[in-house]
C-alpha cells in the first residue's frame, strides 16, 4: 500500500520556512536571529517536520550541520514552493494596485566601495516606489550567487561577467578595473618599475580566487597557486601578509595603496577590466517585484 502525504497546512508551511532558514544559515544556532525563536523551539519544529514527512532531513552533532540527500531534495522543493507562493502573493498585490511581498537579491562582496556602483541608489528608488516589499540582500561569492539564482533562492544577482547557465541573462552596468598587487612586506614592493618584468612577476607565489571567474591568472602564471581565498577580503589579507601577489579591484585596494601598505605591480602590463552585470532569468519570467527592481538598478546606473 502506497502512503500519501496530506495537503500542506499553515503549520507545515511554518515548519518548512524554519527548515529553509536553518539551511540558509547553516545550522540551528545561526538561524535564531532570523527566526526570532530559541534553539530548542527550532529543534522541536524541525523534529516535528521530519515526523510529518517521514524523512530524515539533516544531521547535527560535533561535525556540524549537514543535510541528508532527502533533506537536499526537500529544501529544493521548498524553495520552489515558496517562490510560487510569493509570486501568487505578488500577483494579488498587482491586482489590488500595489506590490507586496519579498524580493531576494544577491551581490558580490566589495561592491559597495566601488564609486561606479549605485546599488544603494537603486534600493532607495525601489523602496520609494514599492515601500511594502521586504528586500533581502545576500552577499556571496560569484559561484554561490550563480547557484542561488538557479535554485530560485534569489531573483536578481549582481555579478562579474562570467559564463552562467544558458537560461540566465546578463545586462552590463559598468566596467571594473583590476590590478595585480603586492603588500609592503613583499620583496617586489620597493623594486624599481624597470626591473618588474613579466618574467619576474610571474615567478612569484600568487593567491587565486576559489571560484570560477575570468582573470589574468592563467595567462600570467605558469605555476600552481600558493594560496586561495573566496572573497576580496580574504585576498587582501593574503596580499598584506607580504607572501603572495594577487589581483584586486582598484577601488578596493585604494585604501591600502594610499597608506603605503600595497602596491600595484605594472598596471600597464597586467591590469584587466571586467564587466559588472545584473543576472536574472528572462524578463518575461520575472515576478513584477523583480522586474521593478531591475528597472531601478538600470535607472540608477
Amino acid at each position: 500500500m502506497v502512503s500519501t502525504v496530506s495537503p500542506l497546512s499553515d503549520v507545515d508551511l511554518r515548519q518548512l520556512r524554519i527548515f529553509r532558514a536553518v539551511v540558509d544559515n547553516n545550522g540551528f544556532t545561526a538561524a535564531q536571529d532570523e527566526l526570532g525563536l530559541s534553539r530548542s523551539t527550532i529543534s522541536a519544529q524541525m523534529a516535528a517536520l521530519e515526523t510529518r514527512l517521514g524523512l530524515k532531513l539533516c544531521r547535527r552533532g560535533r561535525s556540524g550541520f549537514l543535510l541528508t540527500e532527502q533533506g537536499q531534495k526537500i529544501y529544493a522543493e521548498a524553495i520552489k514552493c515558496f517562490a510560487a507562493l510569493e509570486n501568487f502573493r505578488n500577483e494579488i498585490g498587482v491586482m489590488r494596485g500595489n506590490l507586496v511581498g519579498e524580493l531576494r537579491i544577491g551581490a558580490v562582496d566589495a561592491f559597495v566601495e566601488n564609486p561606479k556602483a549605485h546599488l544603494s541608489d537603486a534600493i532607495a528608488l525601489f523602496n520609494e516606489r514599492v515601500p511594502d516589499v521586504h528586500l533581502t540582500v545576500m552577499v556571496l561569492s560569484p559561484n554561490q550567487l550563480s547557484t542561488a539564482l538557479l535554485n530560485r533562492q534569489i531573483e536578481v544577482a549582481i555579478v562579474a561577467n562570467q559564463p552562467m547557465n544558458a537560461a540566465v541573462q546578463l545586462e552590463q552596468l559598468f566596467q571594473e578595473e583590476q590590478n595585480l598587487y603586492c603588500g609592503a612586506r613583499h620583496n617586489l614592493f620597493h623594486a624599481d618599475t624597470r626591473d618588474l618584468t613579466l618574467d619576474r612577476i610571474s615567478a612569484e607565489p600568487y593567491a587565486r580566487r576559489g571560484y570560477t571567474i575570468a582573470t589574468a591568472y592563467n595567462s600570467l602564471f605558469a605555476h600552481a597557486p600558493a594560496a586561495t581565498a573566496y572573497s576580496m577580503e580574504g585576498l587582501a589579507h593574503l596580499i598584506l601578509s607580504g607572501r603572495f601577489v594577487s589581483f584586486l579591484p582598484n577601488h578596493y585596494a585604494e585604501r591600502w595603496v594610499e597608506r603605503g601598505e600595497m602596491r600595484a605591480l605594472r598596471p600597464d602590463l597586467v591590469s584587466f577590466q571586467i564587466g559588472m552585470c545584473i543576472a536574472h532569468f528572462p524578463v518575461g519570467t520575472l515576478s513584477r517585484i523583480a522586474e521593478a527592481f531591475r528597472e531601478c538598478l538600470l535607472e540608477a546606473h
